[in-house]
């Protein structure tokens, strides 16, 4: 891994989110002071900024492609710039509210894959969706139901069931918690609605 290839991916994927939601994007390549001080200092140091959703993310990437650091970035801020964009990013061409998950090869999803920095596309919510899993993020274990009320956030750690089973579509039930995430409110339990 070199500083060119780590530029590289955090550059595909800042193409990505500035051509689909129009948001800036800032890439800092220097290696914090704090960490230049340790034993064994990072080689390499990639500092991802999102100023209009407040969303940081520094990192010594450990992947060796330009695809793998734009995955490895895109898999940590996924669900911040869901939850504090209020869109779906990025946005599948099959349709649906589940947005296109990261591998180390691009951007998948229904319609096959989408190579990092070639999405141009976020849409808004599907407002008739109501009462059931708007998206799923498998990497991070978070996600969204969509509720006529105001979506509601949630992780596996509220979640009474068997995650594995977890889509987008699935009906489920849910109790409002404490604080919120991003634009929307925090369940403190869900499980599978009993149909």
């Amino acid at each position: 891994m070199d500083k060119e290839i780590s530029r590289r991916g955090a550059d595909l994927l800042a193409s990505d989110i500035e051509s689909a939601l129009g948001f800036e994007v800032r890439i800092d390549e220097t290696i914090p002071e704090r960490l230049r001080r340790q034993a064994d200092p990072p080689g390499w140091w990639i500092e991802f900024t999102i100023p209009a959703l407040n969303i940081l993310v520094g990192c010594a990437p450990g992947e060796h492609t330009a695809g793998g650091v734009a995955c490895e970035l895109a898999r940590r801020i996924h669900d911040d710039v869901l939850a504090r964009s209020g869109k779906i990013w990025p946005a599948d061409p099959e349709g649906g509210d589940q947005p296109l998950l990261p591998a180390l090869d691009g951007w998948h999803g229904l319609g096959g894959l989408i190579p990092y920095g070639q999405v141009r596309v976020a849409k808004d919510p599907d407002r008739s969706l109501d009462g059931v899993v708007r998206w799923w993020l498998p990497h991070s274990y978070d996600g969204l139901i969509a509720s006529h009320c105001g979506d509601v956030w949630f992780s596996r750690w509220q979640y009474k069931g068997d995650e594995q089973r977890i889509a987008p579509g699935m009906p489920v039930t849910w109790l409002i918690g404490e604080g919120g995430h991003g634009k929307y409110s925090k369940a403190s339990e869900v499980r599978p609605a009993q149909l």
